[in-house]
C-alpha cells in the first residue's frame, strides 16, 4: 500500500524536479556526478480505453519520452554513468549488448554527444526489422562495433579492448550490459522517486501492481529502492525477457544492496531500505518463451492491442512485458496497474543518416 502521510511529508520539499534532481534535493550531501539528459518528469498517463480492453484501470509511465533524440529507460542510467565517466576523466566508453541493444544505441548517441568515443562488444541476436534498424543506427551514430560469437566471450573481449585503447593513450570507462551496475543504478532510484511524486500528485489510489521488463535488472533494482525510500509498498512485477544467467534473484539482490550502499556512503541519511526494496520485487517467469529476442504469441497479441490504442511495443522487451500486464489484469484480481513503458518512441529516421547497409563483418550478429 502507499503510506500517504509518510509519502506526502517525504515529497514536500523536492520541487522543482530536475534541476536539481529529487535525489540531489532530498539528500544534498550526495554530490552525485550527473549529465542531465532528461528535461522533466516523464508523464504518468491514464489509458482509459486500453485499460478497458485489458479489463481494468491502466496507467502508463511514459519513459519512452525521456529524451526527444532517443528515449527509453537507458537514458536515466546514462545520466549518472556519463557523469561518473566525466568525473573520472574518461574520454572513451566501452560497453556491450546484443546486436539490437537499446542500451548500446543510447550510449552511442549520448556518449558521442558529450564528447566520448564509443566502443561496443556485440553478441548475436535473432534478426528482425527492429534489430536491424538499431544496429544501423549504432553505425550511423559513430559506434566502433566489435562482434563476438557468444556472450561468455564478452568479458575477455572488453578487457582486451580496454587494454588496447589504453596503449593508444585513451582513457576508457567500462559500462556493463544495460548500464545496470554502479552509477547506472542511480537513474531508476530517481525514477522511483519521480513515480512516487506523480502517484501523490494525481491522487492515484493504491495500484495492485507496477510492471517493468526484466533485462539486466537495473531498472527494477533502482525503481525498487526509489519507491521503498519514498514509502511506496506496491509490488513491482518484473517480466523476464533474458535468461537467468543474465539476471537472477541473487544478482538483483546484489544490485539493490550495491546502490543503497553507494547512496549511504555518500549520505548516511539515505534510508536503510534493503529489506523493503527487495520485498517489492516479484519476478514474472511466464513470458520469456523460447528465449531472448524471440517473439511469442502473447507478445504479438499485446503488440496488436497496444498499437490499436497508440502504444508501440517491440518484440524483445515491451511486448512480453505488456503481455504480462494483460494476463494479470484479465486473469487475476490485479485490476489497477502501472506499466513502465521503456521503449524509445523518438523517430529513428534522423539516427539512420549515413548508414544504409550493415558491413559484412557484422553479418554474424544477425541470426
Amino acid at each position: 500500500m502507499i503510506a500517504s502521510s509518510k509519502l506526502r511529508a517525504f515529497m514536500s520539499d523536492v520541487r522543482p524536479r530536475f534541476t536539481p534532481s529529487i535525489l540531489e534535493t532530498r539528500w544534498p550531501k550526495l554530490g552525485l556526478p550527473r549529465v542531465p539528459l532528461i528535461a522533466g518528469p516523464t508523464p504518468l498517463e491514464h489509458h482509459e480505453a486500453l485499460g478497458k480492453a485489458a479489463g481494468g484501470e491502466l496507467w502508463v509511465k511514459r519513459d519512452d519520452l525521456t529524451n526527444t533524440l532517443y528515449g527509453g529507460n537507458k537514458v536515466r542510467k546514462l545520466e549518472h554513468l556519463l557523469g561518473e565517466a566525466k568525473a573520472q576523466g574518461a574520454n572513451t566508453l566501452i560497453t556491450t549488448g546484443a546486436a539490437g541493444s537499446h542500451h548500446v544505441l543510447a550510449t552511442t548517441i549520448f556518449g558521442k554527444k558529450h564528447g566520448f568515443d564509443v566502443h561496443a562488444v556485440l553478441v548475436p541476436q535473432p534478426s528482425s526489422e527492429h534489430v536491424t534498424l538499431d544496429l544501423r543506427a549504432m553505425i550511423a551514430q559513430g559506434a566502433e562495433l566489435h562482434p563476438v560469437k557468444i556472450f561468455s566471450a564478452v568479458p575477455a573481449a572488453m578487457a582486451a579492448l580496454s587494454a588496447s585503447l589504453r596503449l593508444r593513450g585513451r582513457r576508457p570507462y567500462m559500462i556493463g550490459p544495460g548500464g545496470s551496475e554502479g552509477a547506472g543504478l542511480l537513474g531508476y532510484v530517481e525514477g522511483g522517486l519521480e513515480l512516487a511524486q506523480q502517484m501523490l500528485d494525481t491522487r492515484l489510489p493504491e495500484p495492485d501492481a507496477i510492471v517493468v521488463p526484466l533485462g539486466s535488472g537495473g531498472t527494477l533494482a533502482g525503481l525498487a529502492v526509489g519507491l521503498a525510500a519514498a514509502g511506496v509498498m506496491t509490488k513491482i512485477y518484473a517480466v523476464r525477457v533474458t535468461p537467468k544467467v543474465i539476471i537472477s534473484r541473487a544478482v538483483l539482490s546484489a544490485q539493490i544492496r550495491s546502490v543503497i550502499g553507494r547512496l549511504r556512503t555518500a549520505d548516511d541519511r539515505f534510508p536503510r531500505v534493503l529489506a523493503q526494496a527487495t520485498d517489492l520485487c516479484v519476478i514474472d517467469e511466464d513470458e520469456l518463451g523460447d528465449g531472448y529476442g524471440l517473439p511469442t504469441p502473447s507478445g504479438r497479441d499485446a503488440m496488436r492491442l497496444a498499437r490499436e490504442h497508440g502504444l508501440t511495443l517491440d518484440a524483445t522487451y515491451t511486448a512480453k512485458t505488456f503481455a504480462a500486464v494483460l494476463r494479470m489484469m484479465r486473469t487475476t484480481d490485479m485490476k489497477r496497474v502501472i506499466y513502465i513503458h521503456t521503449l524509445s518512441s523518438a523517430p529513428m529516421e534522423p539516427l539512420l543518416v549515413g548508414a544504409s547497409t550493415i558491413p559484412h563483418r557484422l553479418d554474424m550478429l544477425l541470426r
